[in-house]
């Protein structure tokens, strides 16, 4: 039986009422229970991160276990400026523009706590990474969803018309769960918009070297965009390291020093030990990040056929490790996923958790996991079909 609470009063405030546990954890504990195969959180396999990176870190542990710096290890912080100004053309000051944070999640978190008044609109794209909902009415944000479900491309007229009303805007790039990547003519728009508008924009983009299109860029290498934004990524899924929580908001000095903040007062710091690892992380060549590419692409396209063959309708992704497949049955996609994963042994992930309001006629799957393993997965679907 539960234990009665002792309180009279309604317990949480106002700033948690409604929010619930992260479907994709549920998912995740679902999966752990039923001994299924976890295709539903962005989780890769022990054996994808490199080597050398790993040794880093163990070696860390023995001279590294007390606090950095707030904002983060100074050589981590050169080494991410130095491969931003390579990679993307911007050069962020790594005293004043970079912070290390506890993942990107947290990046992205202190940032609308910092940016964010009460009250203020907030943009975001729907179907959108399920953290998004939560963290802006934290901050007291306006949701301001704009459903991008049909085709996945920006509507000019509703973006402007929503702009007129916000503050913000948050676009994650590539992105999740679509594995959508917006064309650089959709960038300009949204540079146009924010300039218009005077709109701060927050770039989620841990899958920046995970992409598979021709004409991905970053938002950043959009002329006037970087100047109002803050760019928000890590080293989770670039380097396959999701538990070591360690992240990156880059961004000009009046916006990082109001996100620094939040951070300083709330982590304090980002894990030492996998800070050092990070250096190590960034002197990778460049060929590991083709590689890196090329490797989920093949997964990708593995999940892609496999889903087809077992009479599922899976859409391609541009990005990301994600799939969205709809499924021939009448059940909802939170019934249909734990159908899956109670009677066929994978778990994914209710494409509804995706959106602020209602139900969903899809469902996600990630090929983060090595091939061995989406074999298995598609193995169990195709001897388990219940649609």
């Amino acid at each position: 039986m539960p234990t009665p609470s002792p309180f009279s009063r309604r317990i949480g405030s106002e700033r948690v009422a409604g929010t619930r546990e992260s479907v994709i954890r549920e998912m995740t504990r679902e999966a752990h229970e039923h001994d299924a195969i976890n295709l539903s959180q962005g989780i890769p396999d022990e054996d994808e991160t490199p080597a050398s990176v790993k040794e880093a870190a163990k070696d860390a542990i023995d001279t590294s276990s007390q606090y950095t710096i707030t904002w983060g290890l100074p050589e981590l912080r050169e080494a991410v400026s130095e491969r931003y100004a390579e990679w993307k053309g911007v050069r962020y000051d790594p005293e004043t523009e970079v912070t290390v944070t506890t993942g990107t999640s947290e990046a992205v978190v202190s940032t609308l706590l910092a940016l964010c008044d009460p009250g203020d609109g907030v943009i975001y794209f729907e179907p959108t990474y399920e953290s998004y909902i939560p963290a802006v009415q934290f901050a007291g944000g306006e949701p301001m969803p704009l459903d991008i479900t049909d085709g996945l491309e920006l509507d000019a007229d509703a973006l402007w018309d929503a702009a007129e009303d916000a503050s913000m805007l948050i676009l994650n790039h590539p992105h999740n769960p679509t594995g959508n990547v917006f064309s650089p003519a959709e960038l300009e728009l949204v540079a146009d918009v924010a300039a218009e508008e005077d709109l701060v924009v927050v770039t989620d983009e841990i899958y920046e070297h995970i992409v598979y299109a021709d004409d991905y860029v970053s938002p950043v290498e959009i002329d006037g965009l970087a100047g109002r934004t803050v760019v928000c990524t890590g080293l989770s899924k670039t380097y396959s390291v999701t538990g070591w929580r360690v992240g990156f908001a880059l961004a000009p000095e009046p916006l990082s020093a109001e996100l620094r903040k939040v951070h300083d007062y709330t982590s304090i710091c980002a894990p030492t030990p996998f800070q050092r690892a990070g250096v190590e992380a960034l002197s990778l060549p460049a060929d590991y990040y083709d590689d890196l590419s090329d490797s989920y692409e093949r997964r990708g396209e593995l999940l892609y056929d496999g889903l087809r063959e077992v009479g599922l309708d899976p859409v391609k992704p541009d990005g990301a490790y994600y799939m969205l497949t709809r499924y021939p049955s009448d059940a909802d996609d939170t019934e249909f996923a734990h159908r899956l994963v109670r009677e066929a042994g994978v778990a994914v992930v209710p494409g509804s958790s995706f959106y602020t309001e209602g139900s969903a006629d899809w469902v996600r799957f990630t090929f983060s996991r090595n091939e061995a393993t989406v074999e298995e997965a598609l193995r169990r679907l195709d001897e388990n079909r219940f649609w």
